[in-house]
């Protein structure tokens, strides 16, 4: 922090730049740091931690900079208090892992830094630029195995200064209100994604929101089998992601700004989404018993009701319809074709989600859905064109056929993109994990399918699935499911040598006694773990052998 207002200070003074801010922003920035070190230092309860922090908030929401996204000035200082406290806040909760809040602030901050320089903004840029200074070279000490540790007096002060710089870096560009009220929250995206997911998953599961746990982000992913380095890196990269989609929405003019953000809101709902789920692997949400009522509710419309779903699906259906009629006219639209398409959205994102609900899209799991169900999205798209042409025309709907025909191509892509999103997902996280285990699957047909298919929903943290093994020479060097087949049972010792494995799992069931003796022979050479996949289905109705003998005697 001394650094941090020392640059920033120099700076001023050599440039000869109005500084007549620096002032209440190091103070303010000076006291959050008391109130965090106050915190590490007695553990403040959360309600008197939270006083302290909206005393000095309240000033400071009344006399710096303020958001001016309201008609109302009054509303407008209420705005800026709530985003400043929960900046300030959700910044604090990143910090659970070496590295993380550092380099998060770090991109966070250049971002910011980056529009204020693109918009001549000196004072905002140094003071960003500053901030990022101070971190990297905390950064230094605090790279995993970390020596320092950030505490609260160092995330609360950085989160507070990110907050206030966020809102000089809204006014700043040609934004319309809706990419000037998106800025913010793209400037510190990561550590706002933390809050609302551990906030919605604890008030799922009937957590208290305030009790410490270990279900944050940076949580979520070590359990997913990632090293703390591999984690901290995962997010700062969402943040550097979230960052170049600040800049871009402020440096393309207002009405193409509001095109880019049904792309920028479905991404980084998926990824939400994706991270509350893993609160259900252990237990299934329809399985949670005694339950207060407000997590029933949103369990209810979250799982049962898909609602949420429903609210990712407008988001959806815009972004179709946008890129639908940007393809149409080669990315060179005007004003008034983009408030023409406004006009029309609304209309278009009813007959889409209806058209949805009547082909069944909400019927499906998400964490299990296949290649069945895109025959039902593309059902789902061909009602949701037809409809849309139909109604364009007694509704102010304008589109053509051409364009039509894109938007079905984009829905049912979208619809699959989205669907599948949890699978892309899940295998970026296990290809980034840490393998403690490498396994091989002996049989590339249609058991062995089954069985990548179960190691892909079952599998732990810690193991990875190197490739296959089959007697076919066609299928040797071809992917399977992703996965390359990597040659026979006969040539073992080759690949052991140049792929290691751990274990081998035997799914096919034409296996010869010979080839059996030899996968052990091989397995107790080499110290490897055999195991065998079972596929089958029991007759329970058939008597057993007990039952015989009982109604023998």
């Amino acid at each position: 922090m001394a650094g941090f207002i020392a640059a920033i200070g120099f700076v001023g003074i050599l440039s000869g730049l109005p500084y007549h801010s620096l002032p209440w922003l190091a103070g303010f920035a000076v006291a959050m740091c008391m109130v965090g070190l106050l915190d590490d230092i007695v553990d403040l309860r959360p309600r008197h931690k939270l006083i302290l922090e909206l005393a000095a908030i309240c000033i400071l929401g009344g006399w710096g900079p303020q958001l001016d996204l309201l008609p109302y000035h009054p509303l407008n200082i209420a705005l800026t208090i709530f985003w400043l406290i929960t900046a300030t806040n959700a910044f604090n909760l990143i910090d659970g892992i070496d590295g993380l809040a550092a380099g998060v602030g770090i991109v966070a901050a250049l971002s910011i830094a980056t529009v204020a320089g693109l918009h001549q903004h000196e004072g905002t840029m140094v003071v960003g630029l500053a901030l990022a200074g101070a971190l990297a070279g905390f950064m230094v000490f605090n790279f995993p195995p970390a020596s320092i540790f950030m505490g609260d007096e160092g995330a609360l002060a950085v989160g507070l200064v990110l907050g206030v710089l966020s809102i000089q870096a809204s006014h700043h560009g040609e934004g319309s209100l809706p990419a000037r009220l998106a800025m913010p929250l793209l400037a510190l995206m990561v550590p706002l994604l933390d809050t609302v997911t551990v906030t919605v998953t604890r008030l799922a599961t009937g957590n208290p929101i305030s009790k410490r746990g270990l279900d944050h982000s940076h949580h979520r992913l070590t359990r997913f089998g990632m090293s703390t380095r591999s984690a901290a890196a995962t997010l700062i990269g969402l943040q550097a992601i979230a960052g170049g989609c600040a800049i871009a929405l402020t440096v393309v003019p207002g009405y193409d700004a509001v095109l880019l953000l049904p792309f920028m809101a479905l991404f980084f709902a998926l990824v939400a989404l994706f991270l509350m789920d893993r609160s259900f692997d252990g237990e299934s949400p329809g399985q949670i018993e005694h339950l207060p009522a407000i997590a029933r509710v949103i369990l209810s419309f979250g799982y049962k009701r898909r609602f949420v779903e429903l609210i990712l699906d407008v988001a959806l259906v815009a972004a179709a319809y946008f890129g639908a009629m940007v393809l149409r006219f080669d990315f060179d639209l005007s004003i008034a074709q983009v408030n023409q398409m406004l006009i029309g959205l609304p209309w278009v994102v009813m007959l889409g989600c209806g058209a949805f609900l009547l082909a069944g899209v909400y019927r499906g799991i998400w964490r299990y859905t296949g290649l069945a169900e895109s025959v039902r999205f593309a059902l789902a798209a061909m009602i949701a064109g037809l409809a849309v042409k139909l109604a364009s025309a007694i509704l102010p709907i304008t589109i053509s056929r051409a364009t039509v025909v894109v938007f079905v191509l984009l829905l049912f892509n979208f619809l699959v993109a989205t669907r599948w999103s949890f699978h892309v997902f899940q295998r970026i996280g296990r290809w980034l994990a840490h393998s403690a285990r490498r396994l091989v699957i002996v049989g590339a047909d249609a058991r062995g399918a089954v069985a990548v298919q179960h190691l892909h929903s079952t599998i732990g943290a810690g193991v990875e699935l190197l490739g296959l093994l089959d007697e076919d020479s066609f299928k040797h060097g071809k992917l399977f499911h992703g996965y390359p087949v990597l040659g026979s049972l006969d040539n073992l010792g080759a690949i052991m040598a140049r792929t290691p494995f751990d274990e081998i799992v035997i799914a096919q069931e034409t296996l010869s006694t010979t080839q059996l003796a030899a996968l052990e022979s091989f397995t107790v050479s080499h110290r490897v773990t055999l195991r065998r996949f079972w596929l089958g289905v029991t007759d329970m109705s058939a008597p057993t052998i007990s039952d015989q003998q009982l109604t023998t005697a």
